[in-house]
């Protein structure tokens, strides 16, 4: 049996809102294309969690097509865990800061 995928709370909240807000001022279709996409990969991510290799720290990464975001997830124990999404210009050093914060 595959381990459970888990989305931490801040993700929708904080990160997706935030990406969607973003861009509904630009175009609605855009906003709403990546806020489906997300509903897509973590479709995906339930079915197959192992579809991307580890990186730095563990840390597994999912492109989106739609836009320029990255969602990231990671392993534990006991179940898939995705941590955060965030632009893919973004200084990586900033990303891998704001992931170890967020999954002390």
């Amino acid at each position: 049996m595959t381990k459970p995928l888990k989305i931490a709370p801040w993700v929708v909240v904080e990160d997706l809102q935030a990406i969607y807000d973003y861009h509904l001022p630009l175009s609605l279709e855009k906003a709403e294309r990546i806020v489906a996409e997300f509903d897509s990969i973590i479709a995906v991510l339930e079915l197959n969690p192992l579809l991307f290799h580890p990186r730095e720290n563990a840390w597994r990464i999912y492109p989106f097509d739609s836009g320029p975001y990255l969602l990231y997830y990671i392993e534990s124990e006991s179940f898939w865990l995705v941590v955060g999404v965030f632009h893919a210009s973004r200084d990586p050093r900033w990303i891998q800061e704001q992931l170890q914060k967020r999954n002390d």
